[in-house]
């Protein structure tokens, strides 16, 4: 039961990170290297603001409208030549306003013919409602094949995020991974019934 329960919220971070793979994007870019993308980007804004607890520059996504059914997300990707092969964890600070479905900071790791080699977007922990600077943490392998890797903070529904501070670490291949590595494959029908839950 475990492990069809793991392999069904591996299955769902899969969908879910297609779903980045073919978001439609605000052209427009606000902020030198970053921009606004996600399955309803119009109904977004991303910019910075001066933070007195952080002490520097913050950048913030937040909704526009009252009711929103998808989700947006301040995004960029890169070469990832420096991580070939390697472990790489992702950090960055986070600070929640009134989010009332979930966010989460996220990061994929893409192959040629965009094929996706690791996937975390914090599902499985996610950020809700109003919540205080706190560091949060992605790990995740980086295959030598891998062409591009895409990260960033999404938030699904209504309130606002600030985030500040990303950075990237090579870490020991001991070190435990927080999200999906390469494809699932499922041997037999599961939860058919959709009677199962993560």
């Amino acid at each position: 039961m475990k492990k069809i329960k793991s392999k069904l919220f591996r299955f769902t971070i899969i969908v879910f990170g297609l779903s980045l793979l073919s978001f439609s994007v605000i052209k427009k870019q606000t902020i030198k290297g970053w921009f606004l993308a996600g399955s309803s980007p119009d109904s977004y804004e991303i910019g910075l603001e001066k933070n007195k607890e952080r002490n520097s520059n913050v950048a913030y996504l937040k909704s526009v409208e009252s009711s929103i059914k998808g989700f947006g997300t301040i995004m960029q990707s890169f070469e990832p030549k420096s991580y070939l092969g390697k472990k790489v964890k992702l950090t960055s600070y986070v600070k929640s306003t009134d989010i009332k479905k979930w966010a989460g900071m996220w990061m994929r790791i893409d192959g040629v013919n965009g094929k996706t080699l690791g996937f975390d977007n914090m599902q499985n922990r996610p950020i809700k409602g109003t919540t205080n600077w706190t560091k949060y943490e992605i790990v995740l392998k980086v295959p030598k094949e891998a062409v591009k890797i895409s990260y960033g903070v999404l938030a699904s529904g209504t309130g606002e995020i600030l985030i500040d501070d990303f950075k990237f670490e090579i870490v020991s291949d001991g070190k435990k991974n927080t999200g999906h590595q390469g494809s699932i494959k499922l041997t037999e029908p599961t939860n058919v019934d959709f009677e199962q839950s993560f």
